[in-house]
């Protein structure tokens, strides 16, 4: 079963968030940075929706963690959601381990179909393509 951690400070987005997504597999959330790296090491999620400006443990601490080598979650894609509109936030979740970057407030629709879309994505990288059949060589006589 699909497994998305949504992680923001602000209880009420969580729970739009979680609610939204619903639809494409098991939520959890973290109220924060610090429970987010104790979820992250854990267990593998296939999503990971988080806030970049939280106290205490922000987004970019939890963007550097999942970019460790050997980390639980590295190649799990990552949607930041923020408020932050600087040039220099974007990039620099970008630069790390940020695959999309939605301002809030954010289009739940688009939230949903972009989450989807990379869900599918990740499915399908993970299937092994069936092998091919080998053709018959002709028999010498």
């Amino acid at each position: 079963m699909t497994c998305i951690l949504v992680i923001d400070d602000d209880t009420a987005i969580r729970g739009m968030f979680g609610r939204a997504l619903r639809t494409l597999g098991d939520i959890e959330e973290a109220n924060g940075g610090a429970p987010a790296l104790r979820r992250l090491a854990a267990r593998k999620f296939d999503l990971v929706v988080l806030d970049l400006h939280m106290p205490l443990v922000d987004g970019f601490s939890v963007l550097d963690s999942l970019s460790a080598k050997g980390a639980l979650n590295r190649d799990t894609p990552v949607f930041v959601v923020t408020a932050d509109e600087s040039q220099q936030a974007r990039i620099r979740a970008l630069r790390r381990h940020a695959i999309f970057l939605l301002s809030k407030p954010v289009n739940l629709a688009m939230l949903v179909s972009l989450a989807e879309s990379s869900l599918k994505k990740a499915a399908s990288r993970a299937t092994p393509l069936p092998e091919k059949p080998q053709a018959e060589r002709p028999k010498k006589d």
